[in-house]
């Protein structure tokens, strides 16, 4: 049974001609007497008493108008909500935000996106790289925004993940710091002790021990949040290796954020999505303004 055989059917059935409901149809009378014909021979039954000026509805006829005219409402109304979505008026966007991302990039992200489509519904998860990765795999999230994803794990779980953009990565230190008069910081200016490191499986702390070729396990203080980091360099604790979007978020004036001489150390913030996943508009039209916020 198809839509188009149940239209063709309404029609005749409103009409009480063949003629007319072609008409109507905009298909030739053999073209819609074909569907009525197909449509009868699927059901087992006449749906139509044919008489010399016209047809009337059988009694199995009868029985069918109600179920049709109910079947192309529900087709409509699934035809209308992909039309929305397709004009970005409704849907849901679920996606994950790494923990270092979020206070910082969502608010205003999030408040533009809602004034322009109110119908789209955001679910922001905000988690640390692995169990973002989890959410993706298992369908839960349409995509995260992350930053480091070993190769080894896009392969084996068919992930891919394409860059949205660079962002550097700064020295936090308290001011009058020794490192506030040097010409050039490079990371070797950094000592080992005084490192903060966030704490184990976030992304950030893992390029920062990168960045400064020290060992994991050495001892340092460890928090588990970034603004916490930031308090524990503002209260002379130490200094630590922090996003660029994090600096104009920290009004604490006891800190200074220096910049390392070029090339400077920097972090890729990418999409992660399923290989060969299609994103929704909505979600297309989100990580478009994210890219554009961020440039």
């Amino acid at each position: 049974m198809e839509f188009t055989q149940l239209k063709c059917f309404i029609a005749v059935a409103r009409e009480q001609s063949f003629t007319r409901a072609a008409k109507a149809c905009h298909l030739s009378q053999p073209s819609l007497s074909y569907q009525i014909s197909k449509l009868e021979e699927e059901l087992g039954e006449s749906l139509f008493i044919r008489k010399p000026k016209g047809v009337e509805l059988s009694d199995s006829g009868k029985l069918l108008l109600d179920g049709a005219h109910r079947l192309l409402e529900e087709q409509e109304k699934i035809v209308s909500t992909f039309r929305m979505r397709e004009e970005l008026m409704a849907g849901d966007i679920r996606f994950g935000i790494i923990p270092t991302m979020a206070p910082y990039l969502l608010p205003p992200l999030l408040g533009d996106f809602r004034a322009d489509h109110p119908q789209v519904r955001l679910l922001a998860r905000e988690s640390r790289t692995s169990q973002l990765l989890k959410e993706v795999v298992e369908g839960d999230l349409e995509f995260a925004v992350v930053s480091d994803v070993a190769p080894a794990l896009l392969k084996r779980y068919s992930l891919h993940l394409s860059k949205l953009f660079d962002e550097p990565l700064l020295l936090a230190v308290p001011n009058a710091h020794p490192a506030c008069s040097l010409s050039e910081l490079t990371t070797k200016s950094i000592s080992e002790d005084e490192l903060i490191l966030l704490s184990e499986g976030n992304c950030l702390r893992d390029q920062t021990v990168r960045l400064c070729q020290r060992s994991d396990r050495s001892s340092s203080l460890e928090c588990e949040q970034l603004p916490t980091q930031l308090s524990m360099v503002a209260a002379g604790l130490g200094v630590a290796i922090v996003p660029e979007m994090a600096v104009s978020n920290h009004p604490n004036n006891a800190l200074s954020f220096l910049r390392f001489k070029h090339p400077a150390p920097k972090r890729m913030i990418g999409l992660l999505k399923k290989r060969g996943g299609k994103l929704s508009p909505a979600a297309a039209e989100f990580l478009k303004r994210l890219k554009k916020q961020s440039a």
